[in-house]
């Protein structure tokens, strides 16, 4: 079988939001005060910003995340294997992603500083604190989108970026390496199998409620389970043969006919039962 080092380089996303609240040290104490409360009773948090200042760009950040997760398998935390197949599509697609971003920045939250400030000013009413403000060049610098690739570590070989994320241990390195492939094609089959049995299951319903996506969802991780298949075991291969057969019906004919129900629910029970079987 392939190598993971071979097939793969590990991909770190970061995205940077400026804090959306801070703690009032001053209205803190007063309410302790006024009510008699235990020094550790509590803390009084401002809301800086109005929810819609920073609603569109969490949203954006909510779709690169997700689109990075789909196209990635775990190796540690905030880092994920990204197999070389896909680094020419990541890219263009996280360029993309960071070019929305850049521009919902500039034209929703920055051009409309003032606004947002104005919303705190009357919110916190004479507890408002300009300090917290310090204008909208300064905010700018707290958002951030980044990808940073970093090569598959060996024991014998591995970089300082990589040695602050794991250890400098040349045997836990390999070994982290080792059990990172092998967590990588578990979690690639549950990926796979996750869609086949909400099928399995959702068309055995005596009167279920069929959305597209109960096919689409199959045909996206039949469509990336090679590419994910950093092992290159053949036998994953199959089962994605095995489960595009399942995608050929519209989701229409699966509302309408219930003989069609019947024969795609033991279809997909038939795949699930493979996939399930299946060992490392």
């Amino acid at each position: 079988m392939n190598t993971l080092k071979e097939n793969a380089v590990l991909m770190r996303l970061s995205l940077g939001l400026p804090g959306e609240q801070r703690q009032d040290r001053t209205l803190t104490e007063e309410v302790k005060v006024s009510h008699s409360l235990g020094a550790k009773a509590g803390r009084w948090e401002k809301f800086l910003y109005p929810p819609e200042a920073l609603k569109p760009i969490k949203e954006l950040d909510g779709k690169a995340r997700a689109y990075h997760n789909a196209v990635t398998l775990p190796f540690d935390s905030g880092v994920g294997i990204l197999p070389a197949v896909l680094i020419m599509e990541y890219g263009d697609r996280m360029r993309g992603f960071a070019s929305q971003r850049a521009h919902l920045v500039a034209s929703h939250f920055l051009a409309k500083y003032d606004e947002w400030v104005n919303w705190a000013r009357t919110q916190h009413n004479g507890t408002f604190d300009p300090e917290m403000y310090p204008g909208a060049s300064v905010i700018a610098d707290k958002f951030y989108f980044r990808t940073e690739p970093l090569p598959i570590p060996d024991g014998a070989h591995f970089a300082s970026t990589v040695a602050s994320l794991l250890g400098t241990d040349t045997d836990s390195v390999n070994q982290r390496v080792a059990e990172a492939s092998k967590e990588a094609q578990r979690e690639l089959l549950r990926r796979m199998v996750e869609p086949v049995a909400h099928m399995a299951k959702k068309l055995s319903e005596d009167s279920p409620r069929i959305f597209d996506t109960l096919i689409s969802n199959i045909e996206d991780i039949a469509r990336l389970a090679p590419a994910l298949n950093l092992s290159g075991d053949p036998a994953i291969d199959s089962f994605v043969k095995d489960m595009k057969a399942l995608t050929v019906v519209k989701a229409d004919t699966l509302r309408e006919s219930k003989p069609a129900r019947t024969m795609h629910a033991q279809k997909a029970a038939e795949v699930l039962q493979r996939l399930s079987g299946y060992k490392l």
